[in-house]
């Protein structure tokens, strides 16, 4: 997290003018604490009955930037007892001041019981070099108590935190004040859907006295939405950060007294320049290194795909990943590349100059993961970056590169960084923006092969086909443990199934499909009688519908288009006739996004089943939410249907 420094330009012989808007402690009310549900949200565990923040100029402390913080919120339920647990964040040189904390509970006499945290317990911790905290837990927490504190953060930072108004629980009424002396100027963006119940901009012309110069004014921001319902997560989404309703505040630039304007909101050219520097930590240099360190064999390939794919190869397979991103700051990868671990940042820059050094053209490629945000673009904000990756450009064609993922070919991205845009960094030319997609097919084919027995079982051939990121899912799971475990789960997940024969093909040509073949055997647990009722999708079949939401105000992000096909042959006994049949089906979702057909074919004693379920886009818009809830719903149904068999 980025923290710029504040100037202090005035003296403390100013006179601060500003008013006093911040909320005081005392307001619960018996009412707040007789409420048992909430009539807005009945499913609601908790609700914020107020919040406010208040940022202003701060006369005793030599007017550095202070905000006071006050919240009160009603529990409901004991799933929200941890809402008790209160953690500030203190960056470097912020200090937290003035903090008070109170539990309220109703007696059985109808009054107010009233419980105080105390200075003694409240606790400083040390997070790392950066970050400390301050950590309390109110008192004397029920089904009902209303918790109320407040607390103040001066820092010495013209960074302005985002205020949230929306959360996972429900508020009735959420507030922001801002002061701004009038010579820092901010980008000031409202995200989300939610509307603003107020926004009262105003100047303050006599926010601040100079002596020998006159009056200083403030612009003064006044936020606030009221009845605000909680987010609600889903699958398929990007983080919720991005759709969560807030007020974000970027520092645009600063004048001085004298007229001086500094800008902080940089340009492109001046952003590469930074990126190498600091946050490359100067390590995009190092090819000489890793022209000695890369066996020779590969840098006299002749073929430059060949002899990129073999780069990649070795350096993916030469690093473990541990499991951290891009920490934009003390990058070492000779030292990562010596003891064959790294972050992000040091296994793919060492890609890229492993690429430099086979004098392959290569580019840095800066990015932010699905969840960590979409970055700005209006504007370079460097630090919203998490994450890089490498491009390079072989015959004319792209390849982009992330050497991470033992388990993804040459070209695929891993599906974290599939979040629109990122920026290529070029530190030659100019920096462009590139949009990072899939580079395979995403695809699944059950094949089952079955033939039904007087006794009752099932027996015959499956096989299962990936590529794409199911095939990388795949590799990932049959390869972290042995045969006879990944066999013990898949018999697991699919009940009764039998595995007596298991081959496996391609699991480490990385390019290829996937292919698992089993000879298996299902048990119906009893013999056959007159009259057989058997669910044919036996594999991979629907069973949840991931949308459930009444509403969902922000799209469907399911990273990757995907294709998933199941045929099934069965064979039944001579001796039974076929009575009933799952119904055939077709639907789609609108503008192409996606089908679902369900066709069946039977010849003599021999079924033959057909269904497809194809998500042809990645992203679809809220407006098509309930499209695609029907659409699974209808696929679920379908594949409730029976085969009903009777004897002849």
């Amino acid at each position: 997290m980025k923290k710029i420094a504040l100037l202090l330009l005035l003296s403390t012989s100013f006179i601060i003018a500003q008013k006093k808007k911040s909320t005081k402690m005392g307001l619960t009310t018996l009412d707040e604490l007789k409420m048992t549900v909430y009539d807005k949200d009945s499913t609601a565990t908790a609700v914020v009955l107020y919040e406010h923040a208040n940022r202003y100029p701060d006369k005793a402390n030599n007017e550095i930037p202070r905000t006071d913080y006050y919240y009160r919120i009603k529990i409901l339920d004991k799933a929200s007892f941890d809402l008790a647990n209160i953690v500030i964040g203190i960056y470097k040189d912020q200090r937290v001041k003035d903090i008070s904390a109170k539990t309220y509970n109703l007696t059985d006499l109808g009054t107010m019981d009233i419980s105080t945290v105390l200075e003694k317990d409240i606790f400083s911790i040390t997070e790392n070099k950066n970050w400390k905290s301050k950590k309390f837990t109110l008192p004397n927490i029920k089904k009902g108590s209303v918790i109320e504190y407040k607390y103040s953060i001066t820092s010495p930072y013209l960074s302005i935190d985002d205020w949230v108004f929306q959360s996972d629980i429900p508020k009735i009424k959420s507030e922001l004040d801002v002061s701004i002396l009038g010579n820092y100027q901010y980008n000031v963006k409202k995200i989300g859907y939610l509307k603003l119940d107020k926004n009262e901009p105003s100047v303050d012309k006599k926010c601040v006295y100079v002596p020998g110069i006159g009056n200083g004014a403030c612009a003064v921001y006044s936020y606030g939405m009221y009845n605000i319902p909680a987010f609600k997560e889903e699958d398929y989404m990007l983080s919720k950060k991005n759709y969560m309703s807030r007020i974000s505040f970027d520092l645009k630039s600063r004048t001085s007294y004298r007229g001086e304007v500094k800008n902080y909101t940089t340009t492109w050219k001046q952003a590469d320049k930074s990126l190498k520097e600091s946050f490359f930590n100067n390590q995009t240099s190092k090819k000489s290194f890793f022209k000695k360190s890369i066996p020779e064999a590969i840098l006299l390939t002749e073929n430059k795909l060949e002899k990129a794919k073999k780069i990649f190869s070795f350096i993916q397979n030469h690093y473990s990943w541990n499991g951290k991103f891009w920490t934009n700051e003390d990058a070492k990868i000779k030292q990562a590349f010596q003891e064959k671990t790294g972050d992000i940042g040091e296994i793919n820059l060492s890609l890229y100059n492993s690429l430099k050094a086979a004098n392959l053209d290569a580019n840095l490629v800066v990015l932010s993961t699905r969840n960590n945000g979409i970055p700005t673009k209006i504007f370079p904000v460097i630090y919203d970056y998490n994450y890089v990756i490498v491009k390079t450009v072989i015959d004319d064609k792209e390849y982009f590169l992330d050497a991470t993922d033992k388990f993804l070919p040459f070209g695929e991205l891993p599906v974290r960084t599939l979040n629109g845009e990122a920026r290529e960094i070029n530190f030659k030319e100019k920096s462009t923006w590139v949009l990072l997609k899939p580079k395979y097919k995403s695809l699944v084919n059950v094949v089952a092969k079955l033939n039904l027995t007087q006794e009752g079982v099932f027996e015959g051939n499956l096989i299962i086909n990936k590529s794409g990121y199911f095939a990388s899912n795949q590799r990932k799971k049959i390869s972290s443990r042995s045969e006879d475990d990944y066999l013990e789960d898949f018999e697991a997940k699919n009940i009764d199934v039998e595995v007596e024969d298991y081959n496996v093909k391609n699991l480490t040509n990385l390019d290829k499909t996937l292919n698992e073949l089993f000879k298996i055997r299902i048990e119906m647990n009893e013999e056959l009688g007159n009259k057989i009722r058997i669910n044919p999708f036996i594999f991979d079949r629907v069973s949840n519908n991931p949308f459930k939401l009444k509403e969902r105000n922000y799209p469907v992000d399911f990273a990757y288009s995907r294709y998933k096909n199941y045929y099934l042959n069965l064979e039944i006994p001579d001796n039974y006739k076929i009575v009933s049949l799952p119904k055939k089906k077709a639907i789609s979702l609108p503008n192409k996004g996606g089908k679902f057909t369900l066709n069946i074919v039977q010849r003599n004693n021999i079924i033959n089943i057909s269904s497809r379920i194809h998500i042809s886009k990645s992203i679809f818009s809220s407006e098509d939410y309930f499209a695609l809830k029907e659409f699974y719903k209808q696929i679920i149904l379908s594949e409730k249907g029976d085969i009903i068999l009777e004897k002849i």
